[in-house]
């Protein structure tokens, strides 16, 4: 772990100056601008005192306890980022594990890939539309499971996007089961598997927009 990150990311979060932190620690003001500057590392009883402060439940950031509530969630939730183009599941509820197919293989720290067509349209709609840069204010979107082996299900899943106290943008997503006739009815209404509603569309009240056209898919 990068100790001297992590506690400039906790002064920061939390708006502790350098010499209240360093009096928190033991330790001069001078080191703590050292070790956040990478220029010192602590010994291993700074760092066991460095734990303990950051991870007082106080001190976490709020980012986590809402990864907390999303992981002892009675429902179907999943969150995901956005690395190096990839999609990567980031945080999945209690319910989704145990629910078995189709999330039985997500798992915290994988990247989500699939070979079904409706989930590739989809993530690659999310990388395309700015889901994970703040450019939608939400996403509907409507998918079939179909592995070979697997019962079939039809998926609606609302995604929003959601921001880390870093500035980081995730996408938290409820997911309901539907009949394959629910399915059939959204693509309809949206013109495709996806509805999009923008940061304009909440200013103004406007309808969501489709986003089922080639270049957005």
């Amino acid at each position: 772990m990068n100790w001297g990150k992590e506690l400039r990311a906790f002064r920061q979060r939390t708006g502790l100056k350098q010499e209240a932190a360093a009096h928190l620690l033991g330790v001069s003001q001078a080191y703590v601008s050292r070790l956040e500057n990478s220029t010192a590392s602590p010994s291993s009883q700074l760092e066991a005192k460095l734990e303990r402060l950051l991870q007082e439940p106080e001190h976490r950031p709020l980012f986590e306890h809402f990864r907390t509530t999303i992981s002892h969630s009675p429902h179907l939730i999943s969150m995901l980022a956005e690395v190096d183009g990839k999609i990567i599941v980031d945080t999945v509820s209690e319910a989704l594990r145990d629910h078995g197919t189709p999330f039985h293989r997500l798992a915290p720290g994988e990247v989500l890939e699939s070979s079904n067509s409706d989930v590739i349209e989809i993530l690659d709609a999310f990388l395309d539309l700015g889901a994970f840069s703040g450019r939608i204010a939400s996403m509907q979107v409507t998918w079939t499971y179909n592995n070979e082996g697997d019962p079939v299900s039809h998926w609606r899943t609302t995604e929003i996007p959601v921001r880390d106290d870093a500035g980081r943008w995730y996408l938290h997503g409820a997911h309901v089961e539907i009949t394959a006739e629910e399915k059939q009815q959204l693509l309809r209404d949206w013109d495709g598997p996806i509805k999009v509603r923008t940061f304009a569309d909440e200013d103004e009240g406007a309808a969501p927009s489709p986003a089922n056209d080639t270049e957005a898919a």
